[in-house]
């Protein structure tokens, strides 16, 4: 799998095994200027599962191509600046970190630390942010520390960091990852998983190639590209008819939408996932160099689907009365639910069962969004749903809408936790739980509805905040949780800021908001009634979605 080719004097490419990219013959440095780390726990939990599913597709007998990286590095030096693949390599540094720190052998434990550090680290990020990398990462056992901080207070690179961090930990220690399993991922890893590094000797060269690239390159449009692609292999006669319905098309969806669709009905054709682009599968599965099949394609296949999803996009029309619904759907995720939408409105069922699959549909998708399902669980989960609607039985009885107990489980451990606000979907639970209760204040702006931590995350030394709770430890335990939280105009947060409880829940008892509203009954403000009142909240959103406690 290793090899080396001399490009010319400056540049040499060479395609390596991770066991010899995280050792002592490279050690990345991040310039200050370099991009911050910006991978969330979707990007970390599909880098995750597709490293898993290739192992186990093949046994652990092909390799896996983890992409490219570009940088600057003279020969024989190990000190290399990482002009392009910071995310990769920090997310990489995460998936070694978390598993030395499950790991009980302290052989595993030594190769395993022998990826993060050798004569030096094997990566140092910036400055602002390898304190943080260094303690909670990188030094032996520092994955199962939190920091003092809120998460609230920390850099948004820093809280990546530990959100990835926990994510990977959590789903490492699961069930799904028995030791001999994890003992297995790390031999894959090392040994089959691969990137092909372009070595630059001048650092600056190497920023003057990525450049240039980024410069030079035709800069298409997902969707352009795959109309290029796509309508260049139509035979000429039929190409300019092709042209008109795929701008049709395009102008009902947009580029997004329109890109987005061909991967959805790429997956109601093929019914399993693909990494190939999706304009080659679609050129593949519907022969479009066949006289006829592109044209067919783009009338019997493509047209009628965006209409559908067009329909669907204009949630205020709602003739099947699945709006409100089909708009939770798109707060949560715009395109995962999509091929199943689409397979269900083909099928012209009666308004009542559409009104409930759609209601179902929503609860599946935001109950694995909350359980952290990563996005290749996510997506099997629509494929066998897909299977379900085929056979045309009642919504009632399609087991895949039943919320299981690993996504109840899953689900309450992050709507329970200790820094829920953290979580990039909580101010989305928190407007749907409002809705619940009867009162949709919108979407979060700045200039209109913010979230408010009734428990203030600080406050001053003889505030009566420290009555119940006397120390910086015991408001971290409190303040972040989703019984903590609730909306306010800009300017009533600005008023009630550090006030103490009496002064707050007047403001609390005067707001536009029901779900602040209604916390003026309470007398006092302790971490009882924040535990208390989480629960409710649950119980709240729960009952809605009609999921069993």
């Amino acid at each position: 799998m290793t090899g080396t080719v001399r490009v010319h004097d400056l540049v040499s490419v060479s395609v390596l095994p991770l066991k010899d990219l995280f050792s002592d013959d490279f050690h990345f440095r991040l310039p200050y200027f370099q991009r911050a780390y910006a991978w969330q726990t979707e990007q970390v939990g599909r880098l995750l599962s597709d490293i898993t599913a290739a192992m186990r597709a093949s046994e652990g007998e092909r390799g896996y191509f983890l992409g490219k990286l570009m940088v600057g590095k003279k020969r024989g030096q190990p000190a290399t600046s990482l002009v392009d693949g910071h995310q990769r390599i920090m997310s990489l540094t995460l998936l070694f970190a978390v598993m030395r720190d499950l790991e009980s052998s302290p052989q595993q434990q030594r190769r395993l630390h022998g990826f993060i550090r050798g004569r030096d680290l094997r990566l140092s990020p910036q400055e602002a942010i390898a304190a943080t990398c260094e303690q909670f990462v990188q030094t032996p056992g520092g994955t199962a520390l939190e920091p003092d901080e809120a998460l609230d207070d920390l850099s948004e690179t820093e809280r990546n960091l530990i959100e990835n961090r926990n994510y990977l930990r959590t789903e490492l220690s699961g069930v799904e990852f028995p030791p001999e399993l994890r003992h297995s991922l790390i031999d894959y890893l090392a040994e089959r998983c691969c990137v092909i590094v372009s070595a630059v000797e001048d650092e600056d060269e190497a920023w003057s190639f990525l450049r240039t690239e980024e410069e030079t390159r035709v800069d298409f449009s997902k969707s352009d590209r795959a109309k290029f692609n796509l309508l260049s292999i139509v035979p000429g006669a039929e190409r300019a008819e092709c042209q008109k319905v795929w701008e049709s098309c395009e102008a009902l969806l947009g580029a997004t939408d329109m890109h987005a669709l061909l991967g959805h009905l790429r997956t109601l054709k093929r019914r399993k996932q693909s990494g190939k682009p999706v304009e080659v599968e679609i050129a593949e599965t519907y022969k479009f160099n066949v006289p006829g099949a592109g044209s067919s394609f783009l009338l019997s296949e493509l047209r009628p689907a965006a209409e559908r999803l067009a329909a669907l996009r204009r949630v205020d029309e709602d003739p099947l009365g699945a709006g409100t619904s089909v708009e939770r759907l798109g707060w949560i995720d715009t395109q995962l639910w999509v091929p199943a939408a689409v397979l269900w409105l083909q099928q012209r069922r009666a308004p009542e069962e559409t009104r409930l699959f759609f209601r179902r549909l929503e609860r599946l998708v935001w109950i694995m969004r909350i359980a952290g399902f990563d996005p290749t669980r996510q997506h099997n989960r629509i494929l066998q749903l897909l299977g379900e609607i085929d056979r045309g039985g009642p919504v009632g009885g399609m087991r895949e809408f039943e919320v299981t107990a690993e996504m109840r489980v899953k689900a309450l451990a992050n709507l329970r936790s200790p820094s829920f606000d953290a979580k990039h979907f909580s101010a989305r639970v928190l407007r749907r739980i409002s809705i619940a209760i009867g009162e949709d204040p919108g979407p979060i702006a700045h200039d209109r509805l913010t979230i408010e931590h009734i428990l203030p995350r600080a406050f001053a030394p003889k505030s009566s905040w420290r009555t119940h709770f006397p120390s910086p430890r015991a408001v971290k335990q409190h303040a972040h949780r989703l019984g903590n939280l609730t909306f306010l105009s800009p300017a009533e947060n600005q008023k009630a800021d550090q006030q103490d409880w009496p002064e707050k829940r007047a403001i609390l008892a005067r707001s536009e908001y029901l779900l602040s509203r209604q916390l003026a009954d309470a007398a006092e403000w302790t971490a009882a009634e924040i535990f208390s009142r989480t629960e409710d909240l649950i119980r709240i959103l729960f009952k809605d979605w009609d999921i069993k406690l």
